[in-house]
């Protein structure tokens, strides 16, 4: 094999060096939102950098290839960045224009709430205009579906987060549909349906938030209690998800084959990502489980901070404006906070030992709570000191919730059967919303500080001391062997 593929197959500091690029580039290209190259000549300088980089790669040539990541990175935000100025333009005007539902519409008592991509303005546009619009309709339409194309008419107004327009009030011009519409979007619903048919409200809108972070239905109370608590996590699909159905997988199919495992495997986690579909959070977590399974099967290893940049890049490079995104934050915030941070606690606690189950679920409690912890500061200005607490009781029972919810679902064909694990879920839940609500009114825990003060991110400088101090003594060679230097196997069910 030759040297340039077993640069992409052993990762390297050069490879490293093009992700941060990446990264840092698309983070200050959209502060910046500002492009300086495009065009497919620049596409051809790209590639040919890169062949004079992994050809005999020296340590000189890590500059270029961090320059290298920051001109990918320019080329991939020149779109996103173009079409966002563009619809600048045409805030506080009247258009008509198309685009595709990405999301589950939200209902409540004042309308409907979508999310549009592949905008197309005018309508008869030959190209799509990248960024995704937000839009509330006056009236609670039912009718709409996820993957719908739909036709609207009324005043853009501005953008927020990582929207780049708004549109309030809209008439609904016509929506078109394909033959059999979203079929993962009709599943999740139908088996949503089949669940609340064996479990009553709210806790079967508790328990289908577990299972495929389905929000909607969730009483406007219980929602702002899991948020007091720092709970809101639990109800957003991800990593943990994956880890059940993966280890389902390997323990059914593994008696097959090992290829049988990795194939059903994979299989299962496409499935789970289109049902749920490409937020931020599943976007990342489909990533990493799908990674780390490939890699553990070609038995290669891939250290955590090296998986959490690729992965970072790599959902950068698929939208750009993840990095605005809370769920994307916090998603990234505790996967660093559980593979990186937690075995740093455990090695400084109890050196190569493996620690008490109990011990090991603090640890990894802590980790994300202390790094999601300026994050929900700076976006909310509160934190509860309870959410460790409240963690450390729900999550231990949480892949027995999402079980039980998942049977009761899975034998309505059954009811008798369905009834049983329908009875057993909803004394779990109850457990659960009692728990959160309970926690909730001790408002004198919950911690206020001013939102949107970015001073509160220096709280992070100390943790980075912590982590690499062993660096600092031994040199940096050791960086990207922060936490546990393994063959990664995913396992997703302590990920928050």
């Amino acid at each position: 094999m030759c040297h340039f593929c077993r640069s992409f197959l052993h990762p390297s500091w050069h490879f490293y060096a093009i992700v941060w690029g990446i990264i840092l580039g698309i983070i200050f290209g959209q502060i910046l939102r500002q492009v300086f190259l495009a065009g497919s000549l620049w596409r051809l300088v790209v590639a040919l950098l890169i062949i004079i980089t992994f050809y005999r790669p020296t340590r000189p040539k890590l500059i270029l290839a961090f320059v290298i990541g920051l001109l990918i990175s320019n080329l991939r935000l020149a779109p996103t960045i173009l079409s966002a100025n563009y619809f600048d333009n045409l805030i506080g005007t009247e258009i008509t224009f198309s685009g595709k539902i990405i999301e589950d519409p939200e209902s409540d008592a004042s309308g409907t709430a979508l999310k549009l991509s592949q905008i197309q303005y005018p309508v008869d546009s030959a190209a799509s205009l990248s960024g995704t619009v937000y839009i509330k309709l006056a009236n609670n339409r039912n009718n709409l579906e996820k993957s719908d194309i739909v036709i609207l008419k009324g005043k853009l107004s501005q953008g927020f987060g990582t929207f780049v327009a708004t549109m309030y009030r809209p008439e609904v011009v016509s929506f078109e549909r394909s033959a059999t519409g979203d079929i993962f979007a009709r599943t999740k619903h139908w088996f949503a349906d089949r669940v609340r048919d064996f479990i009553p409200a709210p806790e079967s809108e508790l328990g289908l938030g577990y299972l495929m972070g389905l929000k909607s239905g969730l009483p406007e109370a219980l929602f702002s209690a899991l948020q007091i608590v720092g709970m809101t996590h639990v109800i957003v699909a991800s990593g943990a998800h994956l880890g059940i159905l993966t280890n389902a997988a390997k323990k059914f199919f593994g008696k097959i084959s090992k290829f049988a495992s990795l194939l059903f495997s994979l299989l299962l986690i496409f499935a789970f990502v289109g049902i749920v579909g490409f937020t931020p959070s599943m976007t990342r977590a489909g990533l990493v489980s799908a990674l780390s399974i490939i890699f553990g099967y070609v038995g290669r290893k891939f250290t955590p901070l090296r998986l959490l940049s690729f992965v970072a890049a790599l959902t950068l490079l698929i939208e750009p404006t993840f990095f605005f995104n809370l769920g994307w934050q916090l998603s990234f915030a505790s996967f660093f906070g559980i593979l990186i941070l937690a075995p740093r606690f455990q090695k400084v606690l109890y050196g190569g030992k493996r620690p008490p189950w109990l011990a090991s679920m603090l640890m990894t409690s802590i980790s994300t709570t202390l790094v999601c912890a300026p994050i929900l500061i700076y976006n909310f200005g509160s934190l509860s000191l309870l959410s460790l607490l409240v963690n450390l009781i729900i999550l231990p029972t949480l892949p027995y919730a999402m079980l039980l919810v998942f049977l009761a679902g899975f034998t309505s064909f059954l009811p008798a059967v369905a009834t049983i694990f329908g009875h057993l879920a909803t004394f779990l839940l109850d457990l659960h919303i009692f728990v959160v609500n309970f926690f909730s009114e001790k408002t004198v825990f919950v911690l206020s500080l001013p939102s949107g003060d970015f001073k509160i991110y220096f709280l992070y400088l100390p943790l980075l001391l912590f982590l690499t101090y062993p660096c600092l003594k031994r040199g940096t060679k050791t960086l990207f062997r922060l936490g546990k230097s393994q063959k990664i196997l995913y396992n997703g069910s302590n990920e928050s």
